[in-house]
């Protein structure tokens, strides 16, 4: 597995893991509705940050410097 893949999930996990704990959190304080609404936002940011950086990087194009021949 590369090291950006790794990244990736680990953000994604993340990303998981601080949802649920919010949404619990929400529940807990403000009723089950908010849980809900904090719950798929936090789910939503966190895909958006792991499909943004995958594209980031897949834009990324490694420049191999070449010399051009005189003639």
């Amino acid at each position: 597995m590369e090291r950006n893949q790794a990244q990736v999930i680990v953000v994604s996990l993340t990303s998981t893991l601080a949802a649920i704990s919010i949404g619990y959190l929400g529940v807990q304080i403000f009723g089950r509705n908010t849980m809900y609404t904090i719950t798929t936002a936090m789910l939503g940011l966190g895909t958006g940050g792991a499909i943004g950086k995958v594209l980031v990087e897949k834009r990324q194009q490694r420049v191999v410097p070449t010399q051009l021949k005189q003639r």
